[in-house]
């Protein structure tokens, strides 16, 4: 099965067997996001029951998908924010963190290297995926900003998202093949690409 099919087909039910959190009402009333939904935890602490109920084969699939998302949300909120109140009506997808006094979102990069680090997939076959990977999400990206941001460029979104300062961590075989491929999300030259407003980890 090929990302693109399972992203179609399988990754939108896999998804709503993650162990959600509710988000306190107070922050979704800060946030104006009435459908707020977290999961995860710091440092994903609760990795082994969000994929539980994952089919083991399927695992390398689904937190590739799942990375993309998270990081595509954060991204969006961090440094394109006149297209994230569109992008949240349209997705509503969870957010990858925790809540204590505020909403902390927690590095994406960690949906690809904890699950490795507690053996919870094959490694080799996720790393084997990248390629695949790297293509099905630009063609995502791209394609979302096609229909629904054209001002918005693919070459744009990847370049402020690879210069962000979550790509610091540097944790295992997933993550640094991610990093090997990730040059190919960016097609053509950008001229505003400064990473400089932002930071994705922010809360």
């Amino acid at each position: 099965m090929s990302i693109v099919t399972y992203f179609n087909d399988g990754f939108q039910r896999d998804i709503g067997k993650l162990q959600f959190s509710e988000v306190p009402q107070v922050l979704k009333e800060i946030l104006n996001d009435k459908d707020l939904i977290q999961f995860g935890g710091k440092n994903w602490i609760r990795a082994q029951d969000d994929l539980e109920n994952i089919d083991t084969e399927l695992r390398p699939m689904f937190i590739l998908c799942l990375f993309a998302l998270v990081a595509t949300d954060q991204c969006m909120q961090t440094y394109f924010k006149r297209h994230y109140t569109n992008w949240r009506a349209q997705t509503a997808y969870p957010k990858f963190g925790w809540t204590r006094f505020g909403l902390y979102s927690e590095n994406p990069l960690k949906l690809l290297s904890v699950p490795e680090q507690a053996q919870l997939i094959d490694a080799r076959k996720t790393c084997a995926l990248m390629r695949d990977f790297v293509d099905f999400y630009r063609m995502l990206l791209a394609d979302y900003c096609h229909q629904h941001a054209p001002q918005l460029s693919a070459d744009l979104f990847f370049s402020r998202l690879l210069q962000d300062d979550i790509f610091s961590m540097d944790e295992g075989q997933v993550v640094a093949a991610f990093k090997q491929a990730a040059p190919a999300l960016i097609q053509g030259r950008t001229l505003d690409a400064s990473a400089s407003e932002g930071y994705l980890l922010a809360a």
